[in-house]
């Protein structure tokens, strides 16, 4: 019978390239996703952020309307005062007296609106001063994360890099028949033409093989595929199972 200890420990090699490359293609395609949540996170913060400025000044635009509104009755008042001063008739006096009690009336309780305002705005500072604050603290810890984000997807790309061309260096010293078998099957599965088996189960489809059929595949000296996905399989200890 044929061996081939020689491609298969050679194989384990290219397989666990192949896992890494898997990992960090799929770190480079879901990155990005995760960098367009947070920033649509941010986005969204900014958003309630601008709704709370808005409350705020809704408040100081009416005190501003308030007290423009009590400075011209209070130029009415005088106006009228300086009237009376010259009111030729006690009629006349006693007319004026009443226009100035009902101005002197509306501006106390416009004074007392803007009062309550006052306290509503203070309230509405207090808030808009503490969701500031939170949203830049959050903002910043989000920004910090894109930012690590994006210097990892630079590692990654470079590592990604050297894995492959580590791998492409492996493959020649492949026997031809593995070799055309591997590069057959990689084309077909797209990840990668070799899985690890774990326990009874192949570790590239999860199907369970036949026990004598794993015990043979363990030791590592011949070539022999998963019957459900069609991979060469070999036998090494992951991390995850040396873990456990």
């Amino acid at each position: 019978m044929v061996t081939h200890e020689g491609d298969i420990q050679l194989l384990i090699h290219i397989v666990k390239k192949d896992l890494d490359i898997r990992d960090k293609r799929r770190f480079l395609e879901e990155a990005p996703k995760r960098m367009k949540s947070i920033q649509k996170t941010i986005k969204e913060m900014e958003g309630e952020l601008g709704e709370e400025m808005q409350d705020f000044e809704k408040f100081e635009k009416e005190r501003r309307h308030l007290e423009r509104e009590i400075q011209s009755q209070n130029d009415k008042i005088n106006k009228k005062r300086l009237e009376q001063d010259k009111a030729d008739s006690n009629k006349a006096y006693r007319a004026l007296g009443h226009e100035i009690e009902y101005l002197t009336k509306l501006v106390d309780k416009e004074e007392e609106r803007v009062l309550t305002i006052l306290e509503k705005t203070e309230g509405k500072k207090k808030q808009l001063e503490e969701a500031t604050a939170n949203v830049e603290q959050r903002k910043k810890g989000l920004l910090d994360e894109i930012e690590t984000i994006e210097n990892d997807i630079l590692k990654t790309e470079e590592s990604l890099k050297v894995i492959e061309d580590e791998k492409i260096r492996v493959l020649p010293h492949l026997s031809q028949k593995v070799r055309r078998l591997y590069d057959r099957i990689l084309n077909v599965k797209g990840d990668s033409g070799v899985a690890n088996i774990a326990g009874d189960i192949c570790q590239g489809c999860f199907s369970r093989v036949p026990p004598q059929r794993a015990h043979e595949i363990r030791k590592n000296d011949q070539i022999m595929t998963c019957e459900a996905c069609g991979r060469i399989l070999v036998y090494f200890e992951s991390d995850s199972s040396l873990k456990s």
